[in-house]
């Protein structure tokens, strides 16, 4: 026989265990309890988590099915603290880094049963992993949206992650090819889509992302310039050198025919770069296959160190701040010269040297 308590209810089950029951959000919803007192007691938390604006009792959800649910659901629509859409490669990177080393960790265990030291976990896996420290702080901001999200919700009471600090950020030397370097890397291309990519790269200062978010219709009639979507939604016109487009018409070649041999493909994207089924190239598989190529010129070299490679050489050619500024996406000439600080040291130091030459000995 049920026994009423306030806004729920107990009742004894059959094999003598005690269910507190309660109606939440038009639902009814249980909790089990050892002894009569116990679900009393339990009842009583549960008016009190209510009252306070919680759910009754977190959601037995498991990690990885609400990983899913947000990543298609929640996430395409997250936005910053200034209420702006997070830029599509923001919420592909969280989607990337949940999917990728927090379902492995947390993915079997049910949302309210997650602790910080679970959370630590995945931290301490992503460091085993010799992962940076910069991706590590992104995978902490990304867990962090989740379970914020989780917990509007009404999935969880307390966010498992208030005392886990964000792992620091450690500074790594940047690894800069030389341009025969980068040559010497164009020319080790396995295929013509891993050598469009590398001279796509080195020859327009683009972020992987940026390049990769490129369509055919970005490119102008006579494959003179590409616009492009850079950080903060800012479009910019990037020139195409010459040896750009000799790649680029090469690649168009060898893609129309992919496309011929592929039972699908997807017809909307034109992507400038795309996959074996003409959907867009992601930048983990991309990274992922330059990797190898790379390591056989320069070890350590990513496809960002060919965006310090272009910036690099362009600044040693003594072009101006502000074209390299504009052509890099920077907002400012400060973020390019706090950037190449050390090319910029050396290029003063040659100017010194000049005038010296040129005026040197002067008696003034």
């Amino acid at each position: 026989m049920a026994r009423s308590y306030g806004e729920g209810s107990i009742y004894q089950r059959k094999d003598g265990r005690f269910v507190a029951s309660w109606v939440e959000n038009e639902r009814r919803r249980s909790a089990y309890a050892k002894s009569e007192k116990e679900a009393k007691a339990k009842l009583v938390e549960v008016a009190a988590r209510i009252k306070a604006g919680q759910t009754g009792a977190d959601s037995t959800v498991r990690f990885r099915d609400y990983a899913t649910k947000w990543t298609a659901e929640v996430l395409p629509s997250a936005r910053d603290r200034r209420g702006r859409l997070l830029s599509a490669g923001t919420r592909r990177l969280y989607g990337d880094v949940i999917e990728l080393h927090a379902v492995d960790v947390l993915g079997k265990l049910q949302l309210k049963a997650i602790t910080e030291a679970d959370v630590e976990r995945v931290f301490s896996k992503m460091e085993a992993k010799g992962l940076s420290g910069s991706y590590q702080k992104t995978a902490h901001k990304a867990l962090a949206r989740m379970f914020r999200d989780a917990k509007k919700a009404r999935l969880l009471a307390v966010i498992p992650m208030q005392g886990v600090a964000a792992p620091a950020e450690q500074p790594k030397p940047k690894v800069v090819p030389t341009s025969d370097q980068v040559r010497e890397l164009i020319a080790a291309a396995p295929n013509q889509q891993m050598r469009t990519f590398i001279a796509g790269l080195a020859l327009t200062g683009l972020r992987i992302s940026e390049l990769l978010g490129a369509k055919w219709s970005d490119l102008d009639d006579e494959m003179l310039s590409l616009r492009v979507m850079g950080k903060g939604q800012r479009p910019r016109t990037i020139p195409v050198a010459p040896a750009l487009k000799a790649e680029l018409v090469k690649w168009r070649r060898v893609q129309a025919q992919e496309r011929l041999r592929s039972a699908w493909w997807d017809e909307e994207g034109n992507w400038l770069l795309s996959s074996a089924c003409g959907t867009r190239w992601e930048p983990h598989n991309a990274r992922k296959r330059f990797r190898p190529v790379a390591d056989r010129v320069l070890v350590g070299m990513t496809p960002h160190s060919l965006r310090h490679a272009t910036a690099t050489m362009l600044l040693e050619e003594k072009i101006p701040m502000k074209v390299v500024a504009e052509l890099l996406g920077h907002s400012s000439t400060r973020v390019t010269e706090q950037t190449y600080s050390h090319v910029t040291a050396r290029l003063v130091t040659e100017t010194t040297d000049a005038l010296e030459r040129r005026l040197g000995g002067l008696a003034l």
